[in-house]
């Protein structure tokens, strides 16, 4: 009887330390069309459409599919975890292609996260994960500037998508200078155009173009609600856990 009360205990303890883990779970949004998901309040209403409409061009012409999650705290969870719960449940990516990336910041931890799909480990590797989170965001997350910092974070991942990223040297930054998201938005734009041309791509370039023209135009309208850009997500999801995790 003594050892079946002491079975007892043991289990009973089990069952309380898995209450408290899945308590320490922080709870992933609803995805609802929406690539740029500021939980922190960090961006501005026209960054922050214009970064949809960036992401929805890139989309339509490449396929594949980058959100950004801003969270004030991971809530005790750890960041690689939950990235990977995060790109799971929004099943980034196109069904057969894995072509995902999602781009997660925790404010309160001063983590990131460049969590990748499986079928993008190959160019989007984790040093050059490491390298975009260092050298590209880190620099002006350390000086408060938080929206410049994730700008040029999703610019960088774009480049490298397209093989087209090589700072190995970050040039220095001066404090306080935000840089110009028009400047960041062009700069995509003709970065994509090259590489389709590049590649012989075709036609497609039409909506590109006239999405991130409607996302400079409509500063705020896009990205605020659910729904923004239609369903075009729901079909890959898997990711190995490739990426990098960096502090700044």
């Amino acid at each position: 009887m003594k050892g079946f009360s002491s079975l007892r205990f043991l289990v009973l303890l089990m069952l309380i330390a898995a209450g408290f883990a899945g308590q320490a779970q922080r709870a992933v949004p609803p995805h609802n069309a929406v690539w740029v998901h500021d939980e922190a309040n960090v961006l501005s209403a026209s960054a922050k459409a214009q970064m949809e409409a960036l992401l929805q061009a890139h989309r339509d012409s490449t396929s594949t599919q980058i959100a950004v999650l801003i969270v004030p705290s991971l809530e005790g969870e750890d960041i690689d975890g939950y990235g990977v719960r995060v790109f799971e449940e929004w099943k980034l990516g196109q069904k057969g292609k894995d072509n995902g990336v999602l781009f997660l910041i925790a404010m309160q931890e001063r983590q990131m996260r460049i969590e990748v799909g499986y079928g993008l480990e190959g160019v989007l590797t984790d040093a050059l994960s490491s390298r975009i989170n260092r050298n590209e965001v880190a620099p002006y997350f350390r000086q408060g500037n938080y929206e410049a910092g994730i700008q040029a974070g999703v610019v960088a991942i774009i480049k490298a998508v397209a093989g087209e990223y090589t700072n190995d040297n970050p040039t220095p930054r001066k404090r306080g200078k935000k840089s110009s998201w028009s400047t960041l938005i062009f700069l995509g734009l003709i970065i994509l155009l090259m590489s389709r041309k590049n590649r012989g791509g075709g036609g497609g370039m039409g909506g590109y173009w006239t999405a991130a023209m409607l996302g400079g135009m409509l500063g705020g309208g896009r990205g605020s609600s659910g729904g923004s850009w239609g369903g075009d997500f729901g079909g890959g999801g898997f990711s190995g856990g490739g990426g990098s995790s960096d502090s700044w």
